[in-house]
């Protein structure tokens, strides 16, 4: 499946690459696989609101689960009050999403998503932006970072619509990082999220908050958009 492209180039959160790495876990599957405990998703997961490239890929022991969809950020606070607390927990809903699913070692070139994703995280500052800081390519954005956990519920579809049994359904949980990107541009707007990415981490080794900035919100994504959709 190709990743849909929108026209705004893609922000460079910090500049480095990393490397998705896909864990094989048996799990016991019939015609529809149903996962008997939470998939914990790891270090190369994310999911990405605004700007390019958005949409999801959730990764765990012999799971992948991938869609490409534009998203504006998934949790938004414009026109922002600089110096308030702006808080990224949100509930998102999923209905009718394609994408492509590995589960087991099967592959499903196409299948179309219905579930929830829930995050519950920390609060980052507003900061005080000039009318017109960031401009068309998204620089200059100001960023800002805190920590969330995750739950969440798929059921995945052969074909549009949701009909019929599903191929599978599983739950997921995790958490690790996420990164606000805040902008006040155009200056009609005022402050916005122009940028809102939920960056999983495995809970073994899990980082310390002063530690995060250092893996680099993109790194896990920049991984797959160079090396192509891995599979487990």
């Amino acid at each position: 499946m190709k990743i849909v492209r929108v026209s705004a180039r893609r922000i460079p959160l910090f500049g480095r690459t990393g490397r998705a790495t896909c864990f094989a876990l048996g799990l016991l599957l019939s015609s529809t696989a149903v996962s008997a405990d939470p998939i914990q998703i790891v270090s190369s997961g994310a999911v990405f609101t605004g700007g390019d490239d958005t949409g999801f890929g959730f990764f765990g022991p012999s799971l992948a689960l991938m869609a490409s969809r534009v998203l504006d950020p998934i949790a938004n606070c414009a026109p922002c009050t600089p110096g308030s607390a702006f808080n990224v927990s949100t509930t998102v809903s999923v209905s009718d999403w394609a994408g492509r699913a590995t589960i087991d070692g099967r592959t499903y070139d196409s299948v179309y998503f219905n579930g929830l994703l829930r995050f519950n995280g920390g609060s980052v500052t507003v900061p005080n932006m000039a009318p017109g800081q960031s401009g068309p390519d998204f620089e200059g954005l100001s960023r800002a970072l805190t920590g969330f956990t995750f739950t969440g519920s798929f059921a995945a579809f052969a074909a549009p619509g949701l009909a019929g049994t599903p191929l599978f359904s599983t739950d997921l949980t995790g958490g690790g990082a996420a990164v606000v990107a805040f902008s006040n541009f155009p200056t009609a707007s005022g402050i916005r999220v122009a940028q809102l990415d939920y960056d999983f981490h495995d809970v073994a080794s899990t980082p310390e908050p002063a530690s995060l900035l250092l893996l680099g919100s993109g790194a896990a994504w920049i991984a797959v958009r160079r090396r192509g959709r891995p599979t487990c």
